[in-house]
């Protein structure tokens, strides 16, 4: 199985385990990979801005909690990573086991794709990408009716 791991660093030659904390809880420290190629591309975003994606649908999304300028100035690109699969385990993350597995030890990529742009290479994905304020945020987060409600957003068109 094909493994993705997205950093807005490009180059690594190595990829360490990071400290890793879930619900204000240190969980270990891991390097986590996707099957999800889709999913694996908003981790290539700049730092620091909230976001929600569903990769698994056939119309994939990505919201982004955040003034479009901002992310476009601070979009600097990033890249891929291949993983080979036989250091990974389920995650210890509840709820997360059909997204994300883990490894406590580094890993060396098997391949590495990089990109300029995080924002084009989602486009170019067929990711449709939303930019909202906290207020919309925070409404969307662990809302059961989330993918209707997003679809009434405007969309981001470049």
């Amino acid at each position: 199985m094909k493994l993705y791991h997205a950093s807005p660093i490009k180059n690594l030659k190595l990829i360490k385990p990071q400290r890793t904390i879930s619900h204000n809880k240190y969980t270990g420290d891991f390097v986590f990979a996707t099957k999800y190629k889709k999913l694996a591309l908003m981790y290539m975003l700049p730092k620091g801005f909230p976001i929600l994606m569903n990769a698994k649908l056939k119309n994939p999304y990505i919201v982004i909690c955040a003034n479009v300028e901002e992310i476009l100035q601070s979009d600097k690109g990033g890249a891929l990573y291949i993983l080979p699969d036989n250091l990974f385990h389920q995650t210890p993350q509840k709820g997360l086991n059909e997204y994300e597995m883990v490894s406590k030890d580094p890993v060396t990529p098997l391949f590495e794709e990089d990109y300029d742009c995080v924002i084009d290479q989602l486009i170019k994905e067929n990711i449709t990408i939303y930019f909202v304020d906290n207020d919309i945020f925070n409404k969307l987060l662990l809302n059961p009716k989330q993918d209707t409600m997003v679809q009434a957003l405007d969309k981001y068109l470049p």
